[in-house]
């Protein structure tokens, strides 16, 4: 993936959840929303993208479908859609839904 802004739309099978600006620069995947900040890192395979990411709940005036915890791990796994996009899911331990978060860059840095 290229280096660059991108925007994230989190989806689960019920609908939309919600959008975020990421950051990805090298391996380093770093974003934020109204509720939770990210920060992973990017494994790259030519069959998988994986970002193991700390969540930090920064609200707790809204509800998060990841719960109510203030610090935890996602895993994600998925795909490199070309190199400016990117399609993800991981399931939260303890929730019955898979979360997908989708990425489309939206401005290139060098």
């Amino acid at each position: 993936m290229k280096n660059g802004i991108y925007e994230a739309t989190f989806t689960t099978s019920q609908g939309t959840l919600g959008n975020a600006a990421v950051m990805i620069k090298g391996r380093s995947f770093v974003g934020a929303d109204g509720v939770h900040f990210y920060r992973g890192e990017i494994d790259s395979t030519p069959d998988e993208s994986r970002v193991i990411m700390e969540v930090t709940r920064h609200n707790f005036t809204f509800e998060s479908a990841f719960g109510s915890q203030a610090i935890f791990t996602l895993d994600w796994r998925g795909e490199a859609i070309g190199d400016a996009a990117f399609k993800l899911g991981c399931q939260p331990d303890g929730l019955d839904i898979t979360i997908y978060v989708t990425g489309r860059l939206l401005t290139e840095l060098d």
